[in-house]
Formats: C-alpha cells, structure tokens, sequence
C-alpha cells in the first residue's frame, strides 16, 4: 500500500472529523485555491480566499487505484475554502479523496497537502 496514503489515513486516527483539534481556529486565514496542487506548487492558476464566515481551508488528495500494481497511488492535491471539511476519506471506484482541513495560520491547506 502507499506509504501517503498510510500517513494520511493515520492522520484521520488522530483528528477525528478531518479537522485539527489541537489547533485553534484564527477567524480570517487566507487560504491557497488551486485545483491540482502537487511537489509543493500549483500547476495552474494559484489563488486565496478567506476563512471568513465560518469557512475552513481544505487540501483534498487524490489517489488512483492501478489494476497493475494492485496499489493506491498519488495523482494530486486540490486546495480550496468550504463551509464543511465533509468525510475525512471518501472511497470511490477508482479513487480514494482524502480530505483534511484546517485554520490555524495563513495557507495552512498547503501543509496538509499530501504531496
């Protein structure tokens, strides 16, 4: 199985929701925007927006499943502001998103991107 996808679901044992729970919430933290954030850069148009109005930041990774190597592997990360962090682990088909949010400091989303 793939070592991130290991660091990521451990993640989610010890912060129940998706959430930081350690951390306090900062009203007002910009946030990085980016819809395929990988290596530590977008690959398209990077962008902020605000934590403001009971908004979080979130760094959603995608992981594909090969037939071939019968393993999860990292496709990309996709940064953005949400009301709601939603399920800490979504299975699809073929996919597996991994969500984790946070507002504790300015482009915080980009720390948890699992890239």
């Amino acid at each position: 199985m793939d070592k991130m996808f290991l660091l990521g679901l451990s993640l989610f044992c010890l912060l129940p929701g998706g959430e930081p729970s350690l951390r306090r919430r900062i009203p007002g933290v910009m946030c990085s925007v980016c819809q395929r954030f990988k290596k530590g850069s977008c690959l398209h148009t990077l962008d902020t927006c605000s934590t403001r109005l009971k908004k979080v930041c979130r760094s959603q990774s995608y992981y594909q499943y090969s037939e071939e190597t019968k393993e999860w592997s990292f496709t990309h990360s996709k940064l953005d502001c949400v009301e709601e962090c939603g399920k800490p682990i979504i299975l699809l088909a073929w996919y597996r998103v991994v969500n984790v949010c946070c507002s504790d400091k300015n482009k915080c989303n980009e720390d948890y991107s699992l890239a």
